[in-house]
């Protein structure tokens, strides 16, 4: 059985959202406190695989100047960062049914450029100058990119990870109200 084609293969500036660009520079602050303006910091720089989720209209239209990324994770690492809890079937299936509001899975891909089992990690969420972005995208030659209706997929497992309203349960007496006379 073949598997689905849930990637196109793409090159070049042009960005869309469900782009993946592996080992991407992302900069980090060591230190704050009292800054004065254009006051030198020190900056530690990570290599991270990301996954564009600002929206393919704002990129193509060039309505943004920074672009909102997600780190891109390998399954195996997720199972070695959160626990054996996660490496068994019943795991995989709660993050292939989207019951893992967190993570948004990508398909393997065995064909170059490949890619293992993964995820979009949504606790890891990084903005980043357009510009750089693009010289990215551009450095790295032949690169995947979601193809509907997985982008659109992506899409929707950030706005439910982003919505969520935490409430107070302070509603518990409605499970013991036995209802009307």
């Amino acid at each position: 059985m073949s598997e689905p084609s849930w990637f196109s293969v793409v090159e070049g500036a042009d960005l869309e959202q469900g782009d993946l660009l592996p080992n991407c520079p992302v900069p980090f602050v060591q230190a704050f406190g009292e800054l004065a303006d254009n006051e030198e910091v020190n900056v530690t720089v990570e290599l991270h695989d990301l996954c564009v989720l600002t929206q393919s209209c704002d990129l193509v239209n060039e309505k943004v100047e920074t672009i909102l990324l997600g780190r891109v994770v390998t399954w195996e690492d997720v199972v070695v960062a959160k626990g054996q809890g996660y490496s068994g079937s019943k795991m995989r299936k709660k993050v292939r049914e989207g019951l893992q509001p967190a993570l948004c899975l990508l398909h393997r891909r065995r064909e170059e450029p490949k890619l293992p089992w993964s995820v979009v990690d949504f606790q890891h969420l990084y903005v980043l100058p357009r510009k750089l972005v693009v010289e990215r995208a551009l450095s790295l030659g032949r690169r995947l990119r979601l193809e509907s209706p997985y982008r659109e997929h992506l899409a929707q497992a950030f706005a439910r990870y982003f919505m969520r309203v935490g409430l107070p349960h302070d509603a518990i007496t409605f499970e013991l109200d036995p209802g009307p006379p």
